[in-house]
């Protein structure tokens, strides 16, 4: 005779404890830096997630792993963002909402932006370099199709996105440090700055 075996919830173990998975530990990490800001610590991410640290560490990694996956999930919803804002006619106005849009959901996802971002540590480098790159492709091909367009060399289009990027990196956490200036203006004065060299003068 078959003896039928005990039925559990799915994504839990015999044990009925949940399943916590790299996503998890993301949302859980995204939870205490919008609450407590961008100097939390794997133990404070644990609990949230309800886990021991070493699974943590399991899941996504150390400090430096985990900022490089929220690094890649705040460059997607920028880049997802850009998408829907610019109606691609390649002119000024098209990439001063760029900008905008940019700087927008940086705001959006202040504390995230900062956890990635700042200090000097080399782990603080390499997210923002994960930052860069997962945001900068996308902008390169816009620019080689623009400069296409326009009978322009398109070869410039990849250093001249990581430029940008780059660019918009350091001025989005000026930005988000002061009150002075909306971020329609601000991205008014850096389109201004970045339409001649583009081909959009």
């Amino acid at each position: 005779m078959t003896t039928a075996r005990p039925t559990r919830s799915p994504g839990r173990p015999s044990g009925g404890a949940r399943v916590v998975d790299h996503n998890d530990i993301l949302n859980a990490a995204e939870i205490v830096i919008r609450r407590d800001g961008a100097g939390v610590s794997l133990d404070a991410v644990a609990q949230q997630a309800g886990v021991t640290k070493p699974i943590v560490y399991d899941r996504v990694g150390g400090r430096a792993e985990l900022a490089n996956a929220l690094a890649e999930r705040l460059a997607d919803r920028m880049v997802a963002a850009a998408a829907h804002s610019i109606s691609g006619s390649n002119d000024r106005g098209d990439l001063a909402t760029l900008i905008e849009t940019s700087l927008t959901t940086v705001a959006q996802n202040r504390e995230l932006f900062l956890y990635v971002t700042s200090g000097s540590t080399e782990q603080t480098a390499v997210s923002r370099l994960y930052l860069a790159q997962r945001s900068a492709m996308p902008l390169a091909d816009a620019l080689a199709k623009s400069r296409i367009s326009q009978g322009l060399d398109p070869s410039v289009a990849v250093p001249w996105a990581y430029g940008i990027v780059g660019m918009l990196q350091m001025v989005s956490l000026w930005w988000i440090s002061q009150e002075q200036e909306s971020a329609t203006q601000v991205a008014t004065q850096i389109a201004e700055l970045l339409a001649p060299g583009l081909g959009n003068d």
